[in-house]
């Protein structure tokens, strides 16, 4: 494999699942990211609501009362070296058991390890392997003790709707594939309806769009684009 190749799959292999949000993002099969858990897990039990995981309050829980059994999240704060800054990272009960093997054999506090995701989206059936990848370096170690924790409690509190996607947080902005749809068809439009869409959620940048707004957003851009297409009937003259 020549220099360029080797180059431009490190840049991958650093660029895959992070993303650019707050939480850990591992969304195709294959996909993987390396770090290290730092502090305590913060677990919850919780419903999915149909767009979102709501907790479960126990008694008169009306979830419960329909029927519906609790599900286990457990997050934790996560060091990413190649972005030199700390995330979330969050699984479920199969997930947590494996990090439990993980800890007893190897301990957490001094290991990078590698999680990969295997299952394609979408399939119930996905699992993560977590494996020891190297121990972490003085620098690194020292790096992580000037790292400020997240609030677990609090960051998770605005939901997230699976392990490996949380569009529902309002702090992560739309990933770079959904600007890349979407900026093309905003480019078509007039600049007042440019104006409109960007006016309507607060941003500067498409880029910039919360991932809790894309659903909003497509709906909104859709309408844009369907008043474009009948001015630019009437626009035209049946007698030319």
């Amino acid at each position: 494999m020549s220099n360029g190749w080797d180059h431009a799959q490190g840049l991958a292999d650093k660029h895959t699942g992070s993303g650019s949000g707050l939480f850990v993002r591992l969304a195709n099969n294959g996909d993987k990211i390396v770090g290290a858990f730092v502090g305590e897990p913060y677990a919850r039990e919780v419903h999915w609501g149909g767009e979102r995981y709501e907790e479960c309050t126990g008694d008169g829980c009306s979830f419960c009362g329909d029927g519906k059994r609790p599900s286990l999240r457990v997050s934790m704060n996560f060091f990413v070296p190649s972005e030199g800054d700390l995330k979330i990272i969050e699984g479920g009960v199969t997930w947590f058991k494996d990090l439990l093997k993980v800890r007893d054999k190897y301990g957490l506090g001094k290991w990078l390890f590698e999680i990969e995701r295997h299952g394609e989206a979408g399939d119930p059936k996905t699992t993560y392997t977590i494996l020891p990848e190297e121990r972490l370096t003085d620098a690194q170690l020292k790096e992580i003790d000037g790292l400020r924790l997240h609030d677990l409690p609090k960051v998770v509190s605005g939901g997230g709707d699976s392990f490996d996607s949380y569009d529902k947080d309002s702090g992560r902005t739309i990933d770079g594939r959904t600007a890349s749809e979407l900026m093309p068809r905003l480019k078509a439009l007039p600049r007042s309806a440019l104006d409109t869409f960007l006016g309507e959620f607060g941003i500067q940048r498409v880029r910039d769009l919360a991932a809790s707004d894309e659903k909003a957003a497509r709906a909104l851009l859709e309408r844009l684009e369907a008043d474009g297409k009948q001015e630019e009937d009437t626009s035209i003259d049946p007698f030319a």
